[in-house]
């Protein structure tokens, strides 16, 4: 996860001012992340956000006190900690305690769980959905129409219905067409990355493990920041290269189709109808193929094809899927049937 969003759930959790969904999104990161790589996120920002070494003693007090405060069963006594160490012990106390609560008792704070209750009086809950990929590519329909392509060993994470604002959390890789909306931006966080659109189609590759993010461009326009500052505004056959360790950017112009050839010969039918799918393979190769009757055509169906698979196996598919046959012919493919009503 982005560490500004990271650092964002963090000081709502401080605050007791996350909202459920909030709280469970942070729970989500301590409970799947690494806990060193929790605590890194954590520590990198109370010293960013402080041009002190430590921090205010006061205010480290105020965490450190809320952070016991959530169960006394866990601590029986306040440590004696000097101030210089005061700030650190509060950010791991609460994240060692928020791991505690959530994946030894499965609670939630006393405070949190009369936010949830609040909340759930006035609104309906808002789940976060995570899609996540093995070994085989994934087509993920997003709630504002836009789709995602996941590639191998990958995982988006977003809410049922998007808010002010499209956000969705990346990693690994994926392909996204996002569905313009002048009134609702759309932001990919991904690693220490954010790539912010508001119609357009793009690549994103942010394995964990690998020190690069890749974004490229196919079509429209993205800007891609850090926690601190635009890296760059890419439009089409451009890509930026963010190493997350040196902070270094590369801004270059390539072929986009390169980028994405790893999903190249992915066909994902969802919910078509068998003339629409005809037009699509027609275009992809490069083939006549025509009806003989109307009455196949609105056939309607859902299929992928993730393995490269030719032409002719796929119609044989798709044809026995909807009460059809196709011929072939030295004019292309004739595709006849007696419908599906």
């Amino acid at each position: 996860m982005q560490l500004d969003r990271a650092s964002y759930l963090f000081d709502q959790y401080v605050n007791r001012t996350c909202s459920p969904a909030e709280l469970q999104e942070f729970m989500t990161l301590i409970k799947n992340a690494d806990d060193t790589t929790v605590l890194d996120l954590v520590m990198d920002n109370f010293w960013n956000k402080s041009p002190e070494t430590e921090l205010n003693s006061a205010k480290a007090e105020q965490i450190l006190e809320q952070v016991i405060s959530i169960d006394s069963k866990f601590i029986k006594k306040k440590p004696n900690l000097s101030r210089q160490w005061l700030g650190w012990a509060a950010a791991f106390f609460i994240v060692c305690f928020a791991a505690v609560l959530f994946k030894d008792r499965n609670k939630m704070p006393q405070w949190a769980e009369k936010t949830a209750s609040q909340s759930n009086q006035v609104v309906h809950p808002n789940p976060i959905l995570t899609i996540k990929t093995e070994d085989e590519h994934q087509k993920v329909n997003l709630p504002d129409g836009s789709t995602v392509i996941l590639n191998n060993n990958s995982s988006i994470t977003y809410p049922k219905v998007f808010g002010a604002e499209r956000i969705v959390t990346l990693i690994g890789e994926g392909y996204f067409d996002i569905r313009h909306d002048a009134k609702k931006s759309f932001i990919v966080h991904a690693g220490k990355l954010s790539t912010k659109v508001l119609g357009t189609a793009f690549n994103i590759k942010a394995y964990d493990g690998n020190h690069n993010i890749e974004v490229t461009v196919t079509r429209g326009k993205v800007s891609v920041t850090d926690s601190q500052s635009v890296l760059g505004i890419l439009v089409p056959n451009q890509q930026i290269i963010f190493n997350q360790k040196n902070k270094r950017i590369n801004l270059v112009d390539v072929m986009a189709k390169n980028a994405i050839q790893w999903q190249e010969s992915d066909i994902f039918f969802d919910d078509i109808s068998l003339e629409e799918a005809t037009k699509i393979l027609s275009k992809r190769f490069n083939t006549p193929i025509s009806f003989e009757n109307e009455l196949p055509k609105k056939c309607r169906f859902t299929a992928t094809f993730l393995k490269g698979e030719s032409l002719e196996q796929i119609l044989k598919i798709i044809c026995s899927y909807n009460n059809a046959q196709y011929q072939t012919h030295a004019g292309g493919i004739t595709i006849k049937g007696g419908g599906c009503e």
